[in-house]
C-alpha cells in the first residue's frame, strides 16, 4: 500500500487509502506489545474481527456508538477496560469506526499511561476525509462540542474505501458535505465535482484527503492555516450543541454552517453573491435534511464556546471564492446572527 504523509515536526505518519484494507492493517502497522481494537459493540463483527484477525493476536474491545456517548464518562471506559486487560505503555489501541469513536477511543488512548500508540482504521466517509487526519482528538461537554480533547497524533490511518459501498445514504453524505467543504477552502477541481452530474467516488475520498494532509501539515497545531478546516463549523456546532447532538448529522450541520458563513461573507464583501450562490447550489444539490425548529439564541449561545475564539474575539472562516478561504477573527456577535438567521 502507497500511503499519503501527514508532515510533523516530530515524526510523520502515513495515510494508506486502499481497498481491501480492512484485512491488512497489521501489514501497514507493527506494534511494538499487545494490540487493543477498540470498535462499537455494532461494528465488531463486520469489521472489528477482520481488523483483528490482520494481526497476531489482537484482543477486542467494545463501546456504545453515537454522538450522545461521544463523552468523557465513554473515554472513561475505554481506560478502564484497557486497565483490566492489562495494557502496558507499549500497547497499540487500533480504532475501528466512525468520528465518534475514533474522537472517543482516541482520546482515551492519547491519556492511557500518558499515551498510547494509535492506528486510526476510519469506516464512515465522515471519518475517512475529516476527522482520522490531524491528530485531533475531543469528546464533547455539555457547553459544547469537542471541548474536551488533545493533540495526538497516529501512527498511522488505514482507510478502506470498498466501507463506503455499504453505508447507508445519509451517512455517506453526511461526508461528501466535508468533502465539499475541502474543495472550497483548497481545491476547486474537488468542488467541481461536486457540480457534475456524477462522480469517482473513490477520487473525490482521495482528493478531499489529500486537501486536509496538505493543511494539517503545515499546520500542525491549528495555529493558523489549520483554521482554515473549521469553514463552517462556527454555526455547525452551535446547531449541533442547541440540538443536543440529535436531529442532524454532523455534515449536515457543516453544510448548514457552511450557508451561513456565506451569508455573513457577502455582508462583509469578501465573497461575490454569484460565488455564494454556487457554493449554496452545490451543497442543496445533496439535499441536507431541514433544520428542525430552532431559536437562533440558543444557537448563538452555543457558539460562545468554539473553541476557535481567543479572548473576546470570534473567529471565523469565509470564503473569497472556490478554493481560497481567509480566517478572520474580529467576527461580532451581530455577524453570527446574521448568518444564523440566514439558514433557520
Amino acid at each position: 500500500m502507497t500511503p499519503f504523509l501527514v508532515i510533523r515536526q516530530s515524526s510523520d505518519y502515513p495515510v494508506y487509502v486502499e481497498r481491501g484494507a480492512l484485512d491488512r492493517v497489521g501489514e501497514a502497522v507493527r506494534p511494538r506489545g499487545r494490540v487493543f481494537v477498540i470498535t462499537s459493540h455494532a461494528l465488531r463483527e463486520r469489521f472489528g474481527m477482520r481488523v483483528a484477525r490482520s494481526f497476531r493476536d489482537a484482543e477486542i474491545l467494545t463501546i456504545e456508538e453515537g454522538e450522545a456517548n461521544k463523552t468523557l464518562a465513554t473515554a472513561n471506559d475505554v481506560v478502564t477496560q484497557l486497565l483490566d486487560r492489562g495494557a502496558r505503555r507499549d500497547a497499540m489501541a487500533v480504532v475501528v469506526g466512525g468520528g465518534m469513536l475514533g474522537d472517543t477511543a482516541g482520546f482515551a488512548a492519547s491519556i492511557y499511561l500518558r499515551g498510547i500508540d494509535l492506528v486510526h482504521v476510519p469506516t464512515t466517509l465522515l471519518a475517512q476525509v475529516d476527522s482520522s487526519i490531524g491528530g485531533k482528538l475531543a469528546v464533547n461537554h455539555e457547553k459544547g462540542k469537542n471541548l474536551i480533547g488533545s493533540f495526538y497524533p497516529p501512527r498511522a490511518v488505514v482507510s478502506d474505501l470498498e466501507v463506503l459501498d455499504t453505508l447507508p445514504p445519509r451517512e455517506r453524505l453526511s461526508g461528501l458535505y466535508e468533502a465539499l467543504k475541502g474543495g472550497v477552502i483548497g481545491d476547486p477541481l474537488l468542488f467541481e465535482r461536486f457540480e457534475g452530474d456524477a462522480f469517482d467516488l473513490d477520487a473525490v475520498v482521495r482528493a478531499a484527503i489529500r486537501v486536509k494532509a496538505e493543511i494539517v501539515s503545515a499546520d500542525e497545531r491549528e495555529a493558523d492555516l489549520r483554521r482554515l478546516l473549521n469553514y463552517g463549523h462556527t454555526i455547525a456546532h452551535g446547531i449541533e450543541a442547541a440540538l443536543h447532538y440529535e436531529g442532524l448529522t454532523h455534515g449536515e450541520a457543516v453544510a448548514w454552517g457552511m450557508i451561513g458563513a456565506n451569508a455573513i461573507a457577502v455582508r462583509r464583501g469578501l465573497l461575490a453573491r454569484d460565488e455564494a450562490a454556487r457554493i449554496e447550489r452545490a451543497i442543496r444539490k445533496y439535499e441536507p435534511s431541514p433544520l428542525p425548529k430552532l431559536d437562533r439564541r440558543d444557537i448563538l449561545a452555543a457558539t460562545e464556546h468554539d473553541k476557535k475564539n481567543t479572548g473576546t474575539a470570534r473567529v471565523m472562516v469565509f470564503p473569497r471564492k472556490v478554493g481560497e478561504c481567509v480566517v478572520v477573527s474580529d467576527v461580532t456577535e451581530d455577524e453570527i446572527a446574521y448568518g444564523i438567521d440566514a439558514i433557520l
